[in-house]
This record gives structure tokens, sequence and C-alpha cells, in this order.
């Protein structure tokens, strides 16, 4: 087989290579590599696009792979929906909402996993390797179960579990190495992997190519916006949101690239302190807290430097985000706008607050929070939230039916067993589970299927729905 070389440029010398392997550093400097795109063509494209149908209608913007080997279960295409109400409260006219949380596995990775597998499969893979915390490695997970591709993930000690449940569903591998992502990143590079097709975020430059479209549909859905508010953990993703928006203006489709803010969380904030020349406190001196951002825990990222650049280029800004604006954030999405997002994703609506609150933003101003991932899988926010309701009696029957819906909800194409359910949520017996399966079922929020002895559990539309307004649910049950 001849595999289609991939055209890379490094970021720092910009010297190009055709290469059919997966390379990440450039050999002559040491910079990061990432794709050189063709976007000779980009202005006519884009104007053919009259509807977003998902993520390969920007098919002429990636990485060359041929049509057949192409895999989607639906990915992109997600809504950048107007402030219902919290951009009336702060007096911002024109605040929205990208949306990733619809993706089929809950996050914006799901753009990668289609990417990834797709040229993994164009190559002629069998397996695949990611080391990651959580949405990359459930993403590449699910899109290499439907393709029969071997996964082995590689995650830390400290990793939400419904980002593990996924993994476990689609039948991937896990490897559990070291505390943090940091650890895991650098095993994965361990030679006994050369076999793998390398899909940890940090090593693979499709990664960037992916999510590089969130970008177009911002642009396509909401014309040019003037900020941008991106959670940061590598940095890859405002990397990424930066060389999109840089191809629309290198193709004279809009002006100027939109302010990025990019936002961590005060737990760990590497790319915030190197912003402003502070100096971060060690993780290890903080073992008796622990973040809620568990999505942008990362010790030191590889795309600071890249990061910093871009923010300062696009006239942007960082900020590090306390703990305890990270709860209220997600309630306050929940309430106001029906978004239940996971803790590192509100980091951005927290971070809407302060700079409002610094008069950083006009009125008008055409600002885009990026919600990345669903709270289902931090199934922990359950109990933070559902501790503000007033049925003390119903509670704890409350969160459990919470978190029995989510679990099937994170397997929802393959669906799920009552004894694996009872050994990811723990805690509970196999026979209050299946009562709680019952009273979910009478209420039409999940559908069972037999497959020969085992009995597999799906969510059902209005599941979906129910878990999508979680208020609503409180009320239901």
């Amino acid at each position: 087989m001849i595999r289609e070389p991939l055209p890379l440029i490094c970021t720092d010398c910009e010297k190009e290579y055709n290469l059919d392997s997966i390379e990440y550093r450039c050999p002559d400097c040491n910079g990061l590599l990432w794709v050189k795109s063709n976007i000779s063509d980009y202005k006519n494209s884009f104007l053919k696009i009259k509807q977003i149908h998902n993520f390969w209608d920007f098919y002429f913007a990636l990485p060359k792979i041929d049509k057949k080997f192409l895999v989607t279960l639906g990915e992109g295409g997600t809504p950048c929906k107007a402030s219902e109400r919290i951009g009336e409260t702060l007096e911002l006219n024109v605040l929205s909402f990208k949306n990733e949380t619809i993706n089929p596995t809950n996050s914006f990775k799901d753009r990668v996993g289609a990417l990834l597998i797709s040229h993994a499969r164009s190559w002629e893979y069998q397996r695949v390797v990611c080391a990651s915390n959580g949405n990359q490695g459930a993403s590449i997970a699910a899109y290499a179960s439907l393709e029969g591709i071997e996964c082995l993930n590689i995650i830390p000690n400290e990793i939400d579990t419904g980002k593990r449940a996924q993994m476990i569903a689609y039948n991937s591998e896990i490897e559990i190495w070291g505390d943090l992502v940091d650890d895991t990143i650098i095993h994965a590079l361990e030679p006994k992997y050369n076999i793998y097709y390398q899909s940890t975020p940090e090593y693979n430059p499709l990664t960037i190519e992916a999510q590089k479209t969130i970008a177009f549909e911002i642009y396509l859905q909401k014309g040019p916006p003037d900020w941008v508010l991106i959670p940061m953990g590598s940095g890859e993703l405002l990397v990424s949101l930066w060389k999109g928006f840089n191809e629309l203006k290198e193709s004279d489709i809009i002006e100027q690239i939109p302010k990025l803010v990019g936002v961590q969380s005060e737990f760990s904030s590497p790319i915030v302190n190197d912003f402003f020349g502070k100096k971060q406190e060690k993780l290890a001196k903080q073992k008796n807290s622990k973040s809620h951002a568990l999505g942008v825990l990362v010790k030191e990222p590889l795309y600071k430097e890249l990061a910093i650049r871009f923010v300062k280029e696009s006239k942007g800004t960082v900020i590090a985000i306390p703990e305890s604006m990270i709860l209220n954030s997600i309630d306050e999405l929940i309430r106001n706008e029906g978004i239940f997002a996971e803790p590192s994703s509100a980091l951005t609506l927290a971070a809407v607050h302060i700079l409002n609150k610094e008069e950083k933003f006009d009125s008008d101003d055409k600002i885009i929070c990026l919600i990345t991932g669903s709270g289902l899988k931090a199934p922990y926010v359950f109990e933070a939230i559902s501790s503000q309701t007033k049925t003390t009696g119903k509670g704890s029957i409350i969160i459990t039916k919470l978190k029995i819906l989510s679990q099937i909800s994170l397997t929802s194409i393959k669906g799920i067993s009552g004894t694996k359910i009872q050994e990811l949520i723990g805690n509970i017996s196999l026979a209050a589970i299946y009562q709680h399966l019952k009273k979910l079922e009478e209420n039409s929020l999940i559908s069972r299927k037999k497959e020969g002895k085992i009995v597999l559990y799906f969510i059902t539309n209005k599941g979906k729905k129910v878990l999508d307004a979680l208020d609503i649910l409180i009320t239901l049950l």
C-alpha cells in the first residue's frame, strides 16, 4: 500500500515536509509541525455551503483521504445558539454558545475521532493508541469500534468517570499510567506503541485540522465574531481555532481574526501564568484540593508557546477562573440556556462574567462561548447541583437515576447491561439498579433489547431531552 503523504510545515522555522508517518516535531529545529493547508479554493468552497450538515462538509479543507475510508457518526454541524437569558442579564446583546455537547459521544473530540480513524483506515492500521484525560479517548474508542479497529487508551488516575465508562463501553483496552495526563502523554511515545496509529492529540497534527472546523462553523452560523472564549488544557484547541480563522482570513473570507480568550482553572493555569509572567504553584503542593475541571488539568502544555503567541496576535487575552465559580457556571447554563456543560466547558461562561465586569466587552460585541463537552461525563456534578434542590427526601433517588440515565446515554450506540451499570456506578446493589431501570423504562426514558441472554438498555429520545434539561428530570422523578 502507498500512503498518501501528509504535507506538514514547521510552526517555527517554516520548513516543509511530506511524510508517510505521524510526526509532530520538526527534525531540524524541534518546533511543532502542523498540516500545510491548500486554501486556494476555500472561497468558492465556502460559498457553496448553504447549510452545515456535518463535519465532512469541510472535506475540501482537510488532509487528503480517499472518500471510501471516511467514517462518520454524524459529528459536527453543532448549533451556535444565541443566549436566551444570560446575555440580557449581562447586557451583552450578541452572546452565543457553540454547543459541542450534542456530538455523538457528547464532545468536540468527535470531529477528531472521525478524521483520525478515517486516516488510520487509509493507512491500513489495525490498532490505535490514545493518551488523554478523557474526551479524545472516548471518541477514538467509539469510532475505532465502529470500524473494528483495536483501541488502547492510556489514561491518568484522575479522570472523569463518565469518560472512562465510554471507553470501556466501546471495547477499548484501558491502561492507567501516572497521576496526570502529562504522564500518560509521555508514556504514549514508548517504542512498544510504534505498531499503533498514534491518536494522542498532542502527537497527531490532524487533531488541529479536525478542530479548526469549529471556527468554520462559527463563521458560517454567526458571521465573523469579535470574541471567542475557549477552554485551555494543552492549548491545542485554541491553536486549532486560530488556524481555522487564519485560513479564513488568508482566503479573504474574513477581514480579521477574532480576539481569542484562553480560559484555565486557577488550580492549574500554566499558560495564563506564562502569559502574565507569573510563577505556577506546583500541583504537588495542592494535594489536599482537587480541581473540578479535570479536562483541562495539564501541567506542561505542549502548545503553550503557540497558544500565547496566537492570543497576542489576535489581541485577545487569557484568564484563570477560581474553582468556586465553576459549579455555579454549570448551574447557570442549565437553568438559563438548557445546556449541561462539563466543568471544563463552564470555564468560558465564568470568564464572560469576569471580563464583562472588567468592561472588556462592548454591549454589541459578537461573543462566542465554546462549550466543548457534556456534564454527563462528570457524574459528581449531579450531587453538587441536586444538593441545591428542596426535595431532600428524594435527593438520593434522583441522583441515582441521573447517574444511571447518564451512563446509558454515554453508551447509546451499543447499549449497556444492568451489571455493567452497577460496575461503573458502584455502591449500589444490582437489585436496586434494576428497580431504577424499571422506573426509567416506565417513564419511557429508556428502552431495552435482548441479545442472547443479555438485556441491553438504550436511551430514548425522551430520555435525551430530559438530560438536556436537568431541571426537567428533577421535576419528573
